[in-house]
């Protein structure tokens, strides 16, 4: 049964621990949203997959961290059930994986400029394929989603191409659909000072923390693909280019919602 409806249910039993922390505004606990939730991973891993590096705990754990901003998202749009998924972009399933395991029958989309990796997910993990493009204006999907699902996508570009995905997804939404997106903010421009998987030369990362701070948005190219790269945003920033979007209302905001690292944002279709 759904968490929701056992918090609603007359006689709901107090001492179960999902409902009496759904009760006081909290997610359950990662064990028992596990075991509310009935959950049952496909633990296999692509050997080309770009986000496994070697440690299987943190690998499934930041899937289970998506789904937990994805319940968050639900019970702020009052929704129970979700039909109809898009996951872009993809890789090779490492959000996907727990999605299907707790979504079972619902119309999945993986899509990703990786063809590979759209690959793995249509045949590991019963998804629909679509091959990405570059530019926004170029993909073409059919579907429309009660869920959008964009994890680290607007964090690899430049503010020029934000506006065109954001599009994008608000197009794509079923009416009363959920885009959750993530943005890398003040977290992530401390870390970016002292960790190396940015990927950015020294003189990068001041460049960009200097134009984050100037004017809300930084960006640099990887050194070595021209057009991805790392970009940081303050959320007034961010909250700004959703604004300018129509038919769409902010429901969630969470610095560091997503593994303790990115920003979370979600937004419903309200036309």
């Amino acid at each position: 049964m759904d968490i929701l409806k056992k918090v609603l249910a007359k006689g709901a039993d107090l001492n179960d621990p999902g409902v009496a922390a759904v009760q006081m505004g909290k997610m359950p606990s990662l064990d028992k949203l596990l075991d509310l939730l009935k959950l049952r991973l496909i633990d296999e891993i692509s050997p080309n997959d770009a986000m496994n590096w070697g440690n299987r705990d943190h690998y499934f754990g930041v899937g289970v961290s998506a789904l937990q901003c994805i319940r968050l998202a639900m019970l702020a749009a009052e929704k129970d059930d979700l039909r109809t998924i898009l996951d872009f972009p993809c890789g090779h399933g490492r959000v996907l994986r727990v999605v299907r395991a707790v979504f079972p029958d619902a119309r999945i989309t993986a899509c990703d400029l990786d063809q590979d990796g759209v690959d793995f997910c249509a045949r590991t993990f019963s998804a629909i394929p679509v091959y990405s493009k570059e530019s926004p204006d170029e993909v073409v999907i059919d579907d429309r989603f009660d869920l959008v699902w964009c994890g680290s996508l607007l964090t690899h570009i430049n503010h020029d191409r934000w506006r065109g995905f954001l599009d994008l997804f608000g197009s794509l939404l079923a009416p009363g659909g959920i885009l959750i997106f993530t943005t890398q903010g003040r977290s992530a421009a401390k870390r970016i000072l002292t960790e190396s998987f940015y990927g950015l030369d020294p003189d990068q990362v001041i460049e960009v923390i200097d134009e984050y701070q100037r004017t809300g948005f930084g960006y640099r190219d990887y050194r070595w693909r021209p057009g991805y790269g790392v970009s940081l945003s303050t959320l007034p920033w961010v909250l700004s280019q959703v604004q300018k979007l129509p038919g769409l209302r902010i429901i969630l905001l969470q610095e560091q919602g997503w593994d303790n690292h990115q920003d979370v944002i979600a937004c419903m279709r309200t036309e």
